[in-house]
């Protein structure tokens, strides 16, 4: 019998590989491809940033971090597509519990997110709970180091 997962085993650093859709009767269709990346701390904390690959650059805004001095259409733009947050999270059994303490997505904050985990060495499957009807996605990872 495996030993039960831990907080401690996804400690790190992990690049997404890819992502899928997976249809109720099994079909997996592949998302576009994105630079992603998930971060698990000892104490408890964790954040993921996973942006579109091929996002087009915004119009010259100084040296801003953020994206206040270009417009709306561009600000809108930039941020298709992009999924980021913080919090914190427990691995509760096969499950990783997010709870989102800031998110791009402000409807996202205060929520909890359930996601099955697979963990293989270095290779780690991040997995939805299903829908209605049985469709879910899933996210591939490998430690970054392994990269």
């Amino acid at each position: 019998m495996a030993s039960p997962l831990r907080n401690a085993d996804l400690v790190g650093a992990w690049r997404e590989l890819g992502r899928d859709f997976i249809t109720g009767d099994g079909k997996a269709t592949a998302d576009i491809p994105r630079n992603s990346q998930i971060m698990y701390s000892a104490d408890g904390f964790m954040g993921v940033l996973n942006t579109p690959r091929e996002r087009p650059p915004v119009t010259e805004s100084g040296k801003r971090m953020d994206l206040d001095g270009v417009n709306a259409d561009e600000r809108a733009q930039a941020a298709m597509g992009v999924v980021s947050y913080f919090g914190r999270y427990e691995v509760k059994g096969d499950n990783v519990h997010h709870t989102i303490e800031a998110a791009l997505n402000p409807n996202l904050i205060g929520t909890q997110q359930l996601r099955h985990v697979t963990l293989d060495g270095d290779d780690l499957t991040l997995s939805s709970p299903p829908d209605a009807g049985g469709n879910y996605f899933r996210i591939r990872w490998r430690r970054a180091a392994k990269i």
